[in-house]
């Protein structure tokens, strides 16, 4: 095997805590590997097959990463890397995807009673209450914006990145509540937005289409039709 790409699916993990993670696997990895995470943050998976490809990569294997590891993902993966194979320019690398750890029962073994650091847990006062987690900032608008694996896939961290970015441009960011979402459903139609309190559902597929959002849903409150996909409480149809 000339290549591993180990896919992580982590919705709640830091960027730090990812990162340790991807460089202790891709340390201990017998070949050339790269690790991705399919929400939240960073470049999908199609971006490392790309790379590695383009480095002369001719089998790179997919290597799931969690216990459990999603089984809707573990029917999808392959799916979305067939659809790559398909729309590659000239001869692909063969492509494997591997089971999933929890098909490994001496990992799972050794997870039961691995020796791991602990510390002891004391009594804590409503312990559970977040400081600062009890009222919701003043805003105008709250944009969420989907970054789960399919929007992932389509780049979606980069454009949640660059909204941020526009907001600011446009002095809009006191105004807007921007959430990042796991899956909003229509996965067909992403990257997603969902813009409230109207209720509007946006396809928003590059900068431009960012640009459009933010000038004419947010700055002059009008809707901008040709990224229009749903509106809360009505029945729509894509085309």
């Amino acid at each position: 095997m000339d290549a591993f790409i180990y896919i992580v699916s982590a919705s709640y993990v830091s960027e730090g805590k990812f990162r340790s993670l991807a460089n202790a696997l891709v340390a201990a990895a017998p070949c050339r590997a790269v690790a991705v995470r399919l929400e939240a943050s960073g470049d999908g998976f199609w971006h490392a097959l790309d790379q590695l490809a383009k480095d002369g990569a001719t089998q790179i294997e997919l290597r799931p990463i969690g216990l459990p590891f999603s089984q809707s993902l573990e029917k999808w993966i392959p799916k979305a890397a067939g659809s790559w194979l398909e729309t590659y320019e000239g001869a692909p690398p063969d492509v494997f995807f591997a089971d999933p750890l929890q098909s490994d029962g001496a990992l799972i073994k050794h997870a039961a009673y691995a020796r791991v650091w602990r510390k002891k847990i004391t009594p804590l006062p409503k312990g559970e209450i977040g400081k600062g987690w009890d009222e919701p900032p003043a805003f105008k608008h709250h944009l969420l914006v989907c970054t789960g694996p399919r929007c992932h896939l389509k780049d979606a961290p980069n454009l949640l990145a660059a909204l941020k970015a526009e907001l600011g441009y446009a002095r809009l960011t006191s105004d807007c509540l921007v959430t990042a979402t796991g899956c909003l459903f229509p996965c067909n139609n992403g990257p997603v937005l969902v813009h409230y309190p109207l209720g509007n559902w946006y396809r928003i597929t590059d900068l431009t289409d960012l640009r459009t959002f933010v000038a004419q849903a947010l700055r002059a409150g009008t809707i901008p039709q040709n990224l229009l996909i749903h509106q809360t409480g009505k029945i729509h149809e894509t085309a």
